[in-house]
């Protein structure tokens, strides 16, 4: 009798352990709101003979509710378009089945009010855009 006793004492303790520890990792997920959002690149690191160009470049990437991702990048008379599908596993941001593109996956970090750092191949920080509402005439 108290072996069983103990026995469920131990997996009680291992059963509230558990689950507090999964409550401390839902806390700390990132969560990115669907949308729109300005990519600027962190100039800290880039080579300088391409700095005039992250400098002058117009990104954006959009995060739909179906995990559908669109890149456009508009620099120096030219534009890259590419669409693939978006994930948040942790900490990281997962780029994946693009079009063009390779298989990505960024350090993401909150900023603030609709702001993320991430860090991968570049360092970019991201602001949400307003939604642009359709003028009706």
């Amino acid at each position: 009798m108290t072996r069983t006793l103990l026995l469920l004492l131990i997996a009680f303790a291992l059963f509230c352990s558990c689950n507090a520890q999964k409550d401390e990792a839902d806390a700390d997920r990132i969560v990115i709101k669907e949308g729109s959002y300005r990519a600027e690149v962190n100039l800290d690191n880039v080579d300088p003979t391409m700095k005039g160009y992250h400098a002058t470049s117009q990104i954006s990437f959009g995060f739909e509710k179906n995990n559908t991702f669109i890149y456009k990048v508009r620099a120096m008379g030219r534009e890259i378009d590419d669409l693939g599908k978006w994930e948040v596993r942790g900490d990281s941001l997962f780029i994946f089945d693009l079009e063009r593109g390779p298989n990505t996956a960024f350090k993401l970090e909150w900023i603030g009010e609709d702001q993320y750092s991430i860090k991968g191949p570049n360092h970019f920080i991201l602001t949400r855009e307003d939604a642009v509402e359709t003028i009706k005439q």
